[in-house]
């Protein structure tokens, strides 16, 4: 297979694909911006990337998912759709061959320029709608609708045009599942409820999921919120009330039926589009000419800061003074046993995209989120246990009683001897996963508080009893930081996942390295 470093500037895919320039990627995939020299045209090549180590059968997997996403994205012919034009192999790897359009991702338009005005979302709302209603017809679910998959047209030409991209973890009615068995996708902030609990995505979830992206465009963040740890974010998905839009305006109605927890209630996507494009038609608009018209954005003021609204403050992890380390870190994977909210969330940060892998385990009629982006805390909150609004600040910052490991929020010490050190962060992590998958019940003792807050031991051994062997690979850690990274290789029924993580330790009451998070980059 090609290597990443024999692939740059001026190498020539399937004999064809002229690449030109690195504009982006993450997880699995590079995407290049290159030229068809038997077309004549520009076109984005997207190249799969392999994770050194991994196993035939993993990399077999990785090239049929990939071929998955583009007979996927091939069926899709729309306006507000990225096109896939050719699935090519180059040295034994798949490359997808797309439509190049210069733009900006939504995201980076709202982390720019801040919100858009409710006319504009409307309009966008109802183009990507358009598409999903495309998406749907042909049996598939998108399952991945976000900002960051929403490409915005840049230049005199292309400005305002808007189209969804990324298929990667779209499911067809009918295809080879190839990821394992339960694992599902997702971001964790643009989850529909019923997939936090770890029910199967449909189209209902798609809806929920443009909703919360339109949701974002307006408020300037999802409907529950996107800081604090993603444990807690998705609790607060799989079991708890949405906020209610505040700028909203016109499109009020259709937001709050798009966003209702309970996915019977919501409309379908045809009923979403036509809904959308009366708001952006306005009352004397054409609401045909809607669906084809260009979006040039422009942005309002954000809106003020509201201490009543769910955002979540991410808490800063502090070393504790201690004379000695004893490290054991309590390093969640990034799968969790079956626990609080319905479904074992794994979760990934792969190039601002969040994968989520549900387990489904039909034993248990409860499972845990885990942390992706986990916040660094020293002090974390249990989860909200009802519906009501997520905890204030104020409660959030409360020691958890139920956590059997307890940290402190001192300052990092200063004095030689007592700081933690990267080869204390690293050590911490070796002797954590030293443990694993033998002795569960040694390495639970070693847990901080955001893992056992959402996890009965009971849930944690089940967990690391499903697999044969893991292993740890060599431990990286930066000197004043609490953060660490390493490759995590777990063998389940004589299959090999190989991952990178990145472990957040928290100290405990003796001044031992506790670790909060453990999550796949």
């Amino acid at each position: 297979m090609t290597t990443p470093a024999q692939v740059g500037p001026g190498y020539r895919v399937a004999g064809r694909y002229l690449l030109a320039e690195r504009i982006g990627g993450g997880g699995m995939g590079a995407v290049w911006v290159g030229t068809d020299e038997r077309l004549g045209r520009r076109v984005a090549v997207k190249q799969l990337v392999l994770p050194v180590g991994i196993t035939d059968e993993s990399a077999r997997e990785q090239r049929e998912r990939m071929m998955r996403e583009g007979r996927i994205a091939a069926r899709i012919s729309h306006p507000h759709a990225i096109a896939v034009y050719d699935v090519a192999e180059d040295a034994g790897a798949p490359w997808l061959v797309m439509e190049h359009l210069p733009s900006r991702s939504l995201a980076a338009v709202l982390s720019d320029d801040g919100v858009l005005p409710v006319q504009q979302v409307a309009q966008i709302g109802a183009q990507l709608a358009d598409a999903l209603v495309a998406v749907h017809a042909a049996g598939i679910v998108h399952r991945d609708v976000k900002p960051g998959n929403v490409l915005v047209g840049a230049g005199v030409e292309l400005e305002g045009l808007v189209k969804i991209t990324d298929f990667g973890i779209s499911h067809a009615q009918g295809d080879v599942k190839l990821t394992q068995t339960g694992m599902v996708t997702g971001t964790p902030a643009f989850l529909s409820p019923e997939v936090a609990r770890g029910e199967t995505a449909g189209p209902a979830g798609d809806v929920w999921s443009l909703g919360a992206t339109l949701f974002t465009a307006l408020e300037g963040q999802p409907p529950f919120g996107s800081s604090g740890n993603s444990l807690e974010l998705l609790y607060r998905v799989a079991g708890t009330q949405p906020q209610r839009p505040v700028r909203s305006g016109a499109l009020t109605p259709v937001l709050e039926r798009m966003l209702t927890t309970d996915p019977a209630g919501r409309p379908s996507m045809a009923e979403v589009r036509d809904a959308l494009a009366r708001v952006a038609a306005g009352d004397d608009g054409d609401v045909t000419a809607v669906l084809g018209a260009r979006t040039p954005l422009r942005v309002v003021p954000p809106p003020p800061v509201d201490p009543t609204r769910t955002e979540l403050p991410a808490q800063q992890a502090a070393a504790p003074p201690r004379t000695s380390v004893t490290p054991r870190a309590a390093a969640k994977k990034s799968w969790l046993p079956a626990g609080a909210v319905g479904g074992v969330v794994v979760a990934a940060l792969a190039a601002g995209a969040l994968w989520l892998n549900l387990r489904d385990d039909s034993s248990s009629s409860a499972a845990d989120p885990t942390s992706t982006a986990a916040a660094t805390t020293t002090q974390a909150a249990p989860p909200p246990t009802s519906a009501a609004a997520p905890p204030t600040t104020e409660e959030q910052t409360t020691t958890a009683e139920t956590t059997t490991a307890e940290t402190t929020s001192e300052a990092a010490p200063t004095t030689e001897g007592d700081t933690v050190t990267a080869a204390d962060v690293e050590q911490a992590v070796t002797d954590y996963y030293a443990l694993l998958p033998g002795k569960p019940q040694q390495a639970w003792r070693s847990t901080g508080p955001t893992l056992q807050g959402v996890i009965s031991r009971q849930d944690y051994v089940a967990f690391w009893d499903r697999f044969s062997e893991v292993r740890l690979g060599a431990v990286t850690a930066e000197e004043g930081s609490l953060t660490a990274t390493a490759q995590v290789t777990f063998v389940e029924d004589g299959q090999e996942l190989v991952e990178q993580h990145r472990f957040t330790l928290v100290a405990g009451p003796r001044g031992e390295l506790l670790m909060d998070s453990d999550v796949a980059v």
